[in-house]
């Protein structure tokens, strides 16, 4: 057969980089160069192809791809090892099947020495699962020492990552899941989320009433109040009413601020009441009159929902900035690029009315607005919170689908979030 060859077809095919060999109608090897030789570490010309597979399964992926291009008369492309001895080459082999009957051959085979590329791979492969690890690592630290500072918002941080897993895992199971390549990223988003609360000061961060330590002052100041008028009435009894009227209206001050230091909102009749409250004055031992109330207290107890002041608040809204620009420092890349912009916007809203950068509709990305989701619905429920009481799954959806309907939040995320039933496994405390 061989001879149908011309010598330059032959001077061609030796003078390739890659290995070559030809394998006729009858099964035999027609024509080899020289670099098949080296690489294969035998000479095959004359061999048939049948005995070749028989010699031992050592290289059966190699054979196979010729077997597999004959029978299903295409081209085959694949990368395999070929063992030599004891040592392991990974080839990459190209095999045509060939129609022309003037060649007399039936398949062209070619193939080069890739071990190099493979080993590169591997390394960087050990090399990608050991950044992984690092970042899984370095959050568990991060997590680790917000914890520290405030259970609160650890457990937080643990519910969430739960709803998450259990919410991609509901994707998978329907047939909709993202990809492979972005579930430990937008993970490694959730457990990081607030980590720009390591460097809220914690009396913001977890204040637990209006007035925060400050209602200790408060209560001080008018026991100390009530003690001085008790003095005067003692020493001046002719003015013993009008002390006494004191005292009762200082005890009822302090009946009233306790009672809605903690309350949940605020309404007119309240605020104005504190309005009121304001005006009272405190008698002192130096005999100087104060107000019940200074500009911040007043402010604290004039909160109509929460706990936070308006300057608190701006405070406490930073640690998403902080979140943002201390992750950027970190500088993830490949898969987990996106990280920072995931974490970092989590109190962006649709409609453009979130914090810091006020984005809206596109500019939030899928990941985000799961996140948003989850992050609501925790804070809603949490049963940890020192300022407020927990509150039931059919209210907090109730909450997020005003929110959906006002056009801040993803209506198809909160719709599969609900349906996913991964909102119900929480963690422990």
């Amino acid at each position: 057969m061989e001879e149908v060859f011309s010598e330059a077809y032959k001077n061609i095919i030796e003078n390739m980089t890659d290995g070559v060999f030809l394998v006729g109608h009858d099964g035999r090897v027609i024509l080899e160069n020289s670099v098949a030789v080296n690489l294969l570490n035998r000479e095959l010309h004359g061999e048939r192809l049948i005995r070749l597979m028989t010699e031992g399964d050592v290289n059966d992926e190699f054979y196979q791809c010729i077997i597999d291009a004959i029978f299903q008369k295409n081209k085959i492309y694949d990368s395999v090892p070929f063992r030599r001895g004891d040592e392991v080459k990974y080839l990459r082999i190209a095999v045509f099947p060939l129609a022309d009957e003037g060649t007399g051959s039936s398949v062209m085979v070619m193939f080069s020495d890739v071990t190099e590329l493979v080993e590169l791979a591997e390394k960087n492969r050990i090399l990608s699962e050991k950044l992984a690890d690092f970042i899984d690592r370095f959050v568990m630290v991060m997590v680790g020492s917000i914890d520290k500072r405030s259970p609160y918002n650890a457990n937080h941080t643990k519910k969430m990552a739960r709803y998450a897993e259990n919410y991609l895992d509901y994707l998978d199971r329907e047939g909709r899941g993202i990809d492979p390549m972005k579930k430990k990223p937008l993970l490694s988003s959730v457990w990081l989320h607030d980590i720009g609360k390591l460097v809220i000061p914690l009396w913001v961060m977890d204040k637990p009433s209006r007035l925060g330590d400050k209602e200790t002052d408060v209560m001080n100041r008018i026991e100390v109040s009530k003690l001085c008028y008790r003095i005067k009435e003692l020493e001046d009894p002719e003015s013993g009413a009008q002390a006494h009227e004191k005292i009762e209206e200082l005890e009822e001050a302090a009946r009233f601020i306790k009672s809605i230091n903690m309350k949940g909102f605020m309404d007119d009749e309240s605020l104005a009441k504190v309005e009121a409250l304001a005006e009272i004055k405190c008698l002192t031992p130096e005999g100087e009159m104060v107000p019940l109330l200074d500009d911040y207290e007043k402010e604290a107890l004039m909160i109509r929902k929460g706990t936070l002041t308006a300057s608190e608040r701006k405070i406490i809204e930073s640690h998403v900035s902080q979140t943002y620009e201390m992750l950027k420092e970190m500088n993830f890349e490949g898969t987990h690029k996106d990280v920072p912009e995931w974490a970092g916007r989590h109190h962006e809203y649709l409609d453009g009315s979130g914090y810091p950068n006020g984005l809206k509709g596109d500019e939030i990305t899928w990941e985000t607005r799961l996140l948003t989701i989850i992050d609501i619905y925790d804070a809603l429920t949490a049963e940890d919170r020192p300022y407020k009481p927990p509150m039931p799954p059919e209210k907090a959806f109730s909450i997020l689908e005003s929110m959906r309907d006002e056009g801040k939040i993803d209506g198809e995320i909160l719709k599969d979030f609900y349906e996913s039933k991964a909102w119900q496994t929480g963690v422990d405390a």
